[in-house]
């Protein structure tokens, strides 16, 4: 733009009625804002794409100042026909780019953007309005106001900057944002499109060629804004399987968390009623847990819970087993296939290795850390609820808690009324 503004200060006046050398310099400055309308500073966006819309911006400008200079020299020309070709040329060119500005700035998602599309959009609304009718007017009288015309964008340009931080940002739809994004690129498309028809009525091949490189241009930013979508896809996919994974696990213990029992006992019944086989359910209770915590503090308690995990891991090493935390201080185990005297067999090595461990508790009468089991077991026979095989273990965990914990409790399904 300063470029443009020195040309108006320092061109000497001549009878041509084009000024080839104003031309040149005002192509300048104009490519840059095609370029800028273009962009986006996105740091997602790769180089690549960056480096297409470089070249498409060099084409566009390539074909203008051919098919321009074909027409005239740096010194202009005097031929009527070619002033108002060229003048329509470089409206349209100003018309495309405040129209392609105020897409922007409607569409800027930062504070930043949107103040530098809302300056650039009003000066090039006004940049291409007011040339123009000074083209119109100067084609037909040559006042010496009209000067006054070409200078109006930038005063109104210079008192935009300044003002420029007084204007808060406006809060555009997040719909008008996606769209403004995924669509910038076709602005130099078009733009070079319309650049090959216009080059095309006296250089065809010249035409055809920035044509095809403006279709070759966009389908090879839409390739490549496709990848950047799948890849995104694919990101979120392994992310909601990550999270997936990190729900079916408690934080504390590194076992299994309620919200995956759940789905691994439905899972199981299911089996147990296709293969006929049994399934056995353990509830395990820590003995008098609230007191360690009272007494040696919550970050103790959660030092015993992890180990007690631990424990149960070692004690059931079967790949069918399925240890997990039910919440608190109460865990829980299924075997899958397992019969009763399997499931009490399994209760026992539990108790055993959790002695193993050697955790201190004065409130228990060994002064160790101890547990409480209830058992039952579902023989694929019957069709009962998960709710009722947790029902009847949790009855024989209370059965067990009665006869004075650190034992364990076998309960028959019908025996709980399942």
């Amino acid at each position: 733009m300063t470029l443009d503004m020195v040309t108006e200060i320092t061109q000497t006046p001549t009878l041509n009625f084009v000024p080839g050398f104003q031309i040149y310099f005002s192509m300048l400055y104009g490519l840059p804002l095609l370029l800028a309308v273009s962009l986006q500073r996105d740091r997602r966006i790769r180089s690549i794409s960056r480096t297409i819309n470089a070249v498409l911006s060099f084409a566009i400008g390539a074909v203008l100042y051919l098919e321009i200079f074909s027409l005239l020299s740096l010194n202009g020309s005097a031929n009527p026909a070619d002033a108002i070709l060229i003048a329509h040329v470089f409206d349209g060119i100003d018309l495309f780019l405040a129209a392609a500005a105020t897409i922007r700035w409607l569409g800027s998602n930062t504070s930043q953007d949107g103040n530098l599309f809302r300056i650039l959009s009003i000066f090039l609304w006004i940049n291409a309005v007011f040339p123009a009718l000074h083209n119109w007017i100067m084609l037909r009288h040559d006042y010496i106001w009209l000067d006054l015309f070409i200078s109006a964008p930038y005063v109104v340009l210079f008192v935009l900057i300044l003002t420029a931080d007084r204007r808060p940002p406006h809060a555009p739809s997040p719909v008008l944002v996606r769209a403004v994004q995924t669509g910038s690129p076709l602005f130099l498309a078009m733009a070079l499109i319309a650049a090959g028809v216009f080059a095309s009525r006296s250089h065809f091949y010249l035409g055809l060629a920035a044509e095809l490189l403006a279709l070759a241009g966009y389908g090879t930013l839409s390739i490549f804004s496709q990848s950047r979508v799948l890849e995104n896809e694919e990101s979120l996919r392994a992310s909601k399987e990550r999270l997936e994974k990190l729900i079916g696990v408690d934080s504390l213990t590194g076992i299994a968390n309620r919200h995956a029992f759940d789905k691994a006992l439905d899972r199981e019944i299911a089996a147990a009623r296709r293969s006929r086989l049994p399934v056995s359910l353990l509830m395990i209770d820590v003995d008098h847990f609230k007191e360690i915590n009272d007494e040696d503090g919550h970050l103790t308690g959660d030092e015993y819970l992890n180990r007690l995990a631990g424990a149960m891991r070692a004690a059931l090493p079967r790949a069918t087993d399925f240890a997990a935390r039910y919440g608190g201080d109460e865990f829980a185990a299924i075997l899958a296939t397992t019969d009763a005297p399997g499931a009490m067999n399994a209760a026992r090595k539990l108790h055993q290795c959790v002695a193993d461990l050697q955790l201190p508790h004065p409130a228990t009468p060994s002064g160790m850390v101890t547990i409480s089991i209830g058992v039952s077991t579902v023989d694929g026979s019957t069709h009962p609820s998960p709710e009722a095989l947790i029902g009847a273990a949790d009855q024989a965990l209370y059965l067990a808690k009665g006869r004075g914990r650190n034992c364990s409790e076998f309960l028959p399904l019908n025996g709980a009324g399942g």
